[in-house]
């Protein structure tokens, strides 16, 4: 009998954990009688608005890519391409890493393409880099409008605010020195590789291994360098990467347009902020239930019906998160059965014939 493997049990109790935060703060911080009204007076032509803004994210997202793989000699038919991008973008979904996960899975998926990992893994690192800096900037606009907003002065969640601002100004500070000045990004890795060693002598007590602490730095090297030799294309990139936020934020203007709501700019980025900060900052995969909870209470203070915001976060969930991963399962099913047919016939033609 088969038996489920660590890491599948850990995805799995994480993801139970937040449909019970999700159900916990249901039943204690709103009426259910004005929840069921909510999802009985949806508007269903938003949802085909935000089922559209979320298709093109997902495009905007395959382009971004693509501009950066267009200086490669490699070519693929966009179908295709796209077909993996949109399998790579939703597996971060389930395992939440950085952007890893992404990358591994794209690395792996365009290897059958006949593409290798020396020219992936570096274009994919670039992208992430550009992915994270344009969503750490549209998430500080969201906190500076939060603490300007009079229910977040003084107390715990003014420092709150102030220290996740403060975190995202340091990422974006690091990551433009890392970019841009040679010295510090090879000063600011020494200290990782250091770090790491550190780590792993004192408290994991394990020998001490950077093999791949120096592999990870010698691929961001690769990285920088390549975008450095292609401006022109780190723009387009830019120009992709912030469509497909862009339109990531309108698809939850339109889930909540369908519950009635006409969010202001200020509010739809302080929704988007707290959406994507809360998927990152927790370990449960995506932030399931715990993002919309938060998004919830956040809007309560700000004047925003509890109950529709709620609505509306769970619809955001099952238009940009579920449904994606849905399509992206069957794609990646397809994508392997194809990957391994074609495997069986090279087998079979490489094969030596029976002597009589």
């Amino acid at each position: 009998m088969h038996t489920p493997s660590k890491k599948t049990l850990i995805v799995v109790s994480l993801i139970v954990l937040g449909v019970m935060v999700l159900a916990l703060a249901t039943f204690l911080l709103s009426d259910i009688s004005k929840l069921v009204d909510v999802f009985h007076h949806l508007e269903m032509i938003q949802m085909i608005f935000a089922l559209l803004a979320t298709g093109t994210a997902y495009l905007a997202f395959t382009l971004s890519f693509r501009a950066l793989f267009q200086m490669t000699p490699y070519r693929i038919a966009f179908p295709k391409f796209f077909s993996i991008m949109f399998i790579s973008a939703t597996v971060n979904f389930i395992i939440s890493s950085g952007g890893m996960s992404s990358i591994a899975i794209r690395a792996f998926l365009l290897k059958h393409e006949k593409v290798p990992y020396s020219v992936t893994i570096p274009l994919s690192f670039a992208q992430n880099m550009i992915f994270n800096l344009v969503l750490s900037c549209v998430c500080f606009g969201g906190l500076i409008y939060l603490h300007q907003h009079p229910a977040f002065v003084g107390g715990p969640k003014e420092l709150m605010i102030f220290f996740f601002m403060g975190s995202l100004f340091l990422v974006v500070g690091l990551m433009v020195l890392i970019f841009f000045n040679s010295g510090f990004r090879r000063w600011f890795l020494r200290l990782i590789i250091n770090i790491g060693n550190w780590i792993n002598r004192k408290i994991l007590r394990k020998q001490t291994k950077n093999k791949h602490l120096v592999e990870l730095r010698n691929k961001l090297e690769t990285s920088i360098a390549f975008l450095h030799k292609g401006w022109i294309h780190l723009f387009v990139v830019l120009f992709w990467v912030s469509m497909d936020w862009c339109f990531t934020a309108l698809t939850l203007f339109f889930c909540f347009r369908a519950v009635g709501v006409d969010l202001p700019l200020g509010l739809l980025m302080v929704g988007f902020t707290v959406m994507f900060l809360s998927s990152n900052i927790n370990p449960v995969p995506a932030g399931l239930g715990v993002s919309e909870s938060l998004l919830a209470l956040t809007f309560k203070l700000l004047g925003v019906s509890f109950e529709k915001t709620l609505v509306a976060a769970i619809l955001f969930r099952s238009v940009f998160f579920i449904l994606p991963i849905a399509i992206s399962t069957v794609l990646y099913l397809d994508t392997m059965r194809s990957f391994l047919k074609t495997h069986a016939v090279e087998e079979k033609k490489h094969a030596k014939p029976k002597s009589r």
